[in-house]
Order: C-alpha cells, then sequence, then structure tokens
C-alpha cells in the first residue's frame, strides 16, 4: 500500500536549497525566540523601573508628609506660646492697673497730683 521511489539520488542544487532553507528556519526560529526573550527582558526591566519609580514616590510623599507634621506640631506649639505670653501680660497688666486703683483708693489726696503719679 506504499509507494517506494526507485530515484532516490538527489541532485546536488537541491541538497543545497533544502539545507539553506533548513538553516534559514533554524535562524528565524532562534531569532524569534531571542526577540520574545529580549522583550521579556525589558518588560521585566520596565516593571522594575516603575516599581521602583513608585517606592520613590511613596517615601517622597512620606517625607513630605512627615516634614508637614512636624511643621504644623512646631507651629501649633508657637501659637500656644503666643497665647500664653499674651495671656501672662494681661494678667500683668490686670494686676498693675488693680495695684492703680487700690493705691488711687487708698491715695492721701494731699498736693495737685496723686502721690503715685508722681
Amino acid at each position: 500500500m506504499y509507494y517506494h521511489w526507485i530515484d532516490t539520488e538527489k541532485p546536488a542544487w537541491a541538497v543545497t536549497e533544502i539545507r539553506e532553507r533548513s538553516r534559514r528556519a533554524w535562524n528565524s526560529l532562534f531569532a524569534e525566540e531571542r526577540r520574545e526573550k529580549a522583550e521579556a527582558e525589558e518588560k521585566a526591566e520596565q516593571e522594575r523601573e516603575l516599581k521602583e519609580y513608585y517606592a520613590e514616590q511613596h517615601r517622597f510623599f512620606e517625607e513630605m508628609g512627615k516634614k508637614n507634621r512636624e511643621e504644623a506640631r512646631r507651629m501649633e506649639e508657637q501659637e500656644r506660646q503666643r497665647k500664653e505670653a499674651r495671656e501672662a501680660e494681661r494678667q500683668r497688666k490686670k494686676e498693675r492697673a488693680r495695684q492703680a486703683k487700690a493705691t488711687e483708693e487708698a491715695g492721701d489726696g494731699k498736693g495737685k497730683y496723686p502721690r503715685w503719679t508722681q
């Protein structure tokens, strides 16, 4: 049920053509594999760079947030100190006014001007 060819010899040009086609096919296959490998490596490199970029951005934003929190805390502390200083000055002035009023009420009334103004 099969045929057997009697003439099995091939001409030299056919052998050369077959070898050349085979070589080109293998080279094409290897080139395609190299290209796919290079593309995969490039994609992995891009993903790694993107991941590094995101990590750097995350660190930057954390650092900026930390600086902003420290600055806000420092400003709140300064504002608290200003309020305390303002309150202390207000208390000092109230005390002086209270002392002046007490001195005026207890003043001797001699002379043109009260004693506490001289």
